[in-house]
């Protein structure tokens, strides 16, 4: 079963824990307690639910995500224009990841952490290849 590290912002390691194969990234972060918003319950519609993915960077993409990531970019937050920044609602758990949150809950920003996700990715995915840059850390 892959392992799932979550990381804080330095790089310490806050939770670890292990799920099956083809778990979505942001259930496994829910079932664990992990502290991560996720407004829209898992939908592509926001992007609350964001990680850094700094190991284990999946080679495909969602449609959803994309199309989400290219609106936010062009509104001027080139941050989402990064190799390995990713929803999780749209990352499905293969191989052991290292992820940074980016969005823990804050009660000044937001009502709630946000409804409890589906087990599946939605809307229903289509697929993307995705490059991660050699000069990402894949290990």
């Amino acid at each position: 079963m892959p392992k799932v590290t979550v990381v804080d912002p330095l790089g310490e390691v806050q939770h670890e824990f292990e799920v099956e194969s083809g778990t979505k990234l942001l259930k496994a972060l829910i079932d664990h307690e992990v502290d991560i918003v996720h407004t829209c319950g898992g939908n592509a519609e926001c992007s609350t639910c964001r990680v850094t993915i700094h190991k284990g960077v999946p080679t495909k993409k969602t449609q959803a995500q994309q199309d989400l990531f290219d609106k936010l970019v062009k509104s001027g937050q080139p941050q989402f224009d990064h190799p390995a920044a990713f929803l999780s609602c749209q990352v499905v758990v293969e191989e052991d990841m290292t992820v940074g949150v980016r969005e823990p809950f804050n009660s000044i920003l937001h009502d709630s952490v946000g409804k409890d996700t589906e087990d599946r990715i939605t809307p229903d995915p289509e697929w993307l290849d995705h490059e991660v840059p050699d000069w990402w850390g894949t290990e």
